[in-house]
């Protein structure tokens, strides 16, 4: 009888997840074989009861080369949360102050493949252990302990080599007129050093209007000075001012980074660069070097009363490795009405990033949407971009994209992009390099959605949410089915 009330009162709870399949026929361009055939699969559950909760994730991945498939539970979480307590074990995300010193995060939906692995996964950077906190009117205090993920690393590795890290931290902090003030003390140990940091943390309004937010980061090491800006010194400070008013807007940041790369690459501060949504800018995002890079990003925007939306943005860094690098870019975007049924987005972007020997790119576009009676709606997009790039001699490239979509609400979208390039790193002698790709998405229910890829897809980086990571090209055919449940 007591078994039978306990099986019961657990029926009471509430499972739920999602499945992500994902089928591949082919390969990288040029590589062999090109009829290379493999599929991955991440399974996520979820059971709810009450102030519990359980969660686990299972990833397969098979091969025609069989020492990269796997099959593997990857995370496993339990959750406690009751009023301003919440306590995990297991699998967990968590963030310290800004990320200067920890962020862990998940790209929901997004899988990562490595050109010198070939295994694909889940796009996530989680801790394994045990956090705790707690958050009352005046204040809130965190505990955390755990294993870090280093995510370039694939599951066919043990999960000691995955999470060389093990990462200690204690944060907590005050809430006094509207504005919060907070410490954070942390550990990261690995085979090869054992490092102490602190930070400071202070954010909150100056008014109705503007608010603010600051950290400063340091290393902690015995007879050294806990303020230091010396080149032995590890820090990181990070400001940002944001005011807005009525349909005006304006936001302000600096960054100042040294030596801030922990461990296997646990920190992971604000990048102060725009995310581009377009593809030729969001591939020339600039990612940040955290040995050395001081930077600002400054952004404003202004909303008309007929809809239409101004939007600028600045944003420059510096970075003093072997010799001094500087960043900068130039953005302008403006989105307007035409009619009731079309929208024009146009945009124009100057940049140089001498890192990558880029001393000038020019980049502009322009978007065009156009909704049809009933569920019905087009899209035009069109990108191009000149680069000069200087290493031993001149170079000037261009790179070219057009994409063309219909949708038809609420769940079914079709669209053909095609990228040109005369980029010498890509064309192998040619003038230039082509990639024409077709994309289908149909909801086939509530709860399943099947995409179709075929043709082509230019690689590169890509950023999503601060995080940046490397696509690899592929030929061949893509279908993925995403599931809910």
């Amino acid at each position: 009888m007591c078994g039978t009330l306990l099986i019961a009162s657990a029926l009471q709870g509430q499972l739920t997840g999602n499945n992500l399949f994902e089928f591949q026929f082919g390969n990288i361009p040029d590589e062999i074989p090109a009829d290379l055939s493999t599929h991955y699969d991440q399974l996520n559950l979820r059971y709810r009861y009450k102030s519990l909760q359980a969660n686990l994730r299972y990833e397969h991945f098979y091969s025609q080369d069989a020492s990269r498939s796997y099959n593997r539970l990857t995370q496993y979480n339990i959750k406690y949360r009751n009023s301003g307590l919440e306590i995990e074990a297991g699998n967990f995300n968590e963030i310290l102050g800004n990320g200067l010193l920890l962020r862990a995060y998940e790209i929901p939906a997004s899988v990562f493949e490595d050109q010198g692995y070939r295994v694909r996964y889940g796009f996530y950077r989680d801790l394994r252990g045990f956090s705790a906190k707690y958050n009352w009117n005046w204040g809130y205090m965190k505990a955390l302990r755990g294993a870090t993920l280093a995510n370039t690393l694939p599951p066919t590795l043990e999960e000691q080599e995955r999470r060389p890290d093990i990462t200690e931290a204690l944060e907590t902090g005050v809430n006094f007129y509207g504005q919060s003030a907070g410490i954070v003390l942390m550990r990261n140990t690995n085979d090869q050093s054992k490092d102490s940091f602190y930070a400071l943390l202070l954010k909150g309004n100056i008014s109705a209007l503007l608010s603010y937010n600051l950290e400063f980061a340091h290393n902690i090491v015995p007879g050294n000075s806990l303020f230091g800006l010396d080149d032995d010194a590890r820090y990181g400070i990070y400001g940002s001012l944001n005011y807005s008013y009525n349909s005006f807007g304006l936001s302000a940041e600096y960054k100042n980074y040294h030596d801030l790369l922990i461990g296997a690459g646990i920190s992971d501060p604000p990048t102060l660069v725009k995310e581009h949504k377009y593809r030729l800018l969001n591939r020339n995002i600039h990612v940040p070097q955290y040995l050395n890079e001081r930077g600002t990003q400054l952004e404003a925007y202004y909303s008309f009363r007929n809809g239409s939306r101004l939007l600028l943005n600045f944003a420059r860094a510096v970075n003093e490795l072997n010799r001094t690098f500087v960043f900068s870019e130039y953005f302008a975007e403006y989105f307007f009405y035409a009619g009731s049924k079309s929208t024009f987005t146009i945009f124009a972007d100057y940049s140089q990033e001498q890192i990558k020997f880029e001393d000038h790119r020019y980049t502009g576009g322009l978007t065009w949407e156009y909704a049809f009676k009933g569920r019905n709606s087009t899209l035009f997009e069109i990108e191009y971009q000149t680069v000069e790039r200087n290493i031993t001699e001149p170079e000037i490239f261009g790179n070219f994209v057009l994409i063309a979509g219909y949708a038809r609400s609420p769940g079914t979208s079709v669209s053909f992009t095609l990228e040109i390039s005369s980029d010498s790193y890509l064309t192998s002698g040619a003038d230039y390099r082509s990639w024409l790709g077709m994309n289908i998405s149909h909801q086939l229910t509530s709860s399943n959605t099947l995409s179709l890829f075929a043709g082509q897809r230019r690689g590169g980086p890509a950023c999503t949410s601060g995080i940046c990571y490397e696509v690899l090209d592929f030929q061949g055919v893509e279908i993925r089915l995403k599931t809910k449940f």
